[in-house]
C-alpha cells in the first residue's frame, strides 16, 4: 500500500483503521463512515463481509485487511465471495472455477 502511505504522507491525510459493521458497509474506528467510497482497481467491485478490518484514507476506503493466502504462489490471483464462488488465475495459465480446472497453459 504504498499509494496511501505516499498520500498520507505529501498531503496531511490520516490513514485510519476500523471495523466493517455487517448490517451495511459502514466502517467504525474513531470516526463512522457510512458507504464509504472503496478505492479498488477499475473493473472490480466488493462489498466487504462484516467484522473485516478495513483501512481509512481520508475518508476513502482504501483496502480491506487480510492475511496472505498461502496456497497462491508469487503472482497468482483468487477473485472469492463471501458464498464460497472462488475464481483461480494461476502462473501456468490454468483458470480454476469453482473447483473446475480450464487449461489455457502451454499445450492446453
Amino acid at each position: 500500500m504504498w499509494l496511501t502511505k505516499k498520500l498520507a504522507g505529501e498531503q496531511g491525510v490520516k490513514l485510519r483503521s476500523g471495523q466493517v459493521v455487517e448490517e451495511s458497509f459502514a466502517v467504525q474506528g474513531e470516526s463512522r463512515y457510512e458507504q464509504p467510497e472503496q478505492l479498488l482497481p477499475y473493473g472490480l467491485s466488493s462489498w466487504a463481509a462484516g467484522g473485516n478490518q478495513a483501512v481509512m484514507l481520508g475518508g476513502y476506503c482504501a483496502g480491506i485487511s487480510r492475511l496472505p493466502d498461502p496456497e497462491l504462489a508469487a503472482g497468482e490471483v483468487r477473485l472469492y465471495s463471501a458464498g464460497g464462488a472462488e475464481i483461480l488465475l494461476k502462473n501456468n495459465g490454468q483458470v480454476v472455477v469453482n473447483g473446475h480446472v480450464f487449461d489455457w497453459g502451454e499445450g492446453g
